[in-house]
């Protein structure tokens, strides 16, 4: 069916003399044109001028996203380590990060960090060492916020449980 179209089209195309052939590109090339423009670059265009806010917006997102490629890529190249001494890592870093107010118990290819009254900056430094020295993945969480001391500075303090799935397994 869609063979005997074809030719048919092939042979009303060759009945026409060279003006008409000529014309009808040019009308095919207008459409085409037209089609391209009124579904594929006017709604971009019209977004973009509306709000310099929105294209300012998805700008941003677009470099936060090259850093995130960056990020990863950078991640897939690091050699792995093995559960011990991501062991030992996570170990330090909550030491130097979080103090007192955490504690790291690690047991095989899991590691549980216990947190008592965290401030979001070092339990957000922690979680980062954790992804990108230990390569260790937190996969459950259940955290808390409490309030912190009267007299204290005012940011909200966590406490909680983070288990992490050390590399290796």
């Amino acid at each position: 069916m869609k063979l005997a179209a074809w030719v048919s089209v092939q042979k009303a195309w060759s009945n026409l003399s060279v003006r008409e052939k000529s014309l009808t590109s040019w009308a095919a090339t207008l459409l085409g044109a037209a089609v391209l423009w009124t579904w594929g670059l006017a709604p971009a265009m019209k977004i973009q001028h509306a709000d310099p806010a929105i294209g300012a917006a998805l700008q941003a997102q677009t470099q936060a996203l090259q850093q995130l490629q960056v990020q990863a890529q950078a991640l897939q190249k690091t050699p792995r380590t093995n559960a011990l001494d991501a062991g030992r890592v996570l170990q330090s870093s909550a030491v130097q990060l979080l103090g007192s107010t955490a504690r790291l118990s690690a047991e095989g290819q899991r590691a549980t960090l216990t947190l008592s009254s965290a401030s979001a900056e070092s339990l957000a430094e922690f979680l980062n060492q954790a992804r990108l020295n230990a390569q260790a993945l937190p996969i459950e969480a259940h955290l808390q916020k409490i309030a912190p001391p009267q007299g204290t500075a005012p940011a909200p303090l966590w406490r909680g449980v983070v288990i992490f799935s050390l590399p290796g397994g």
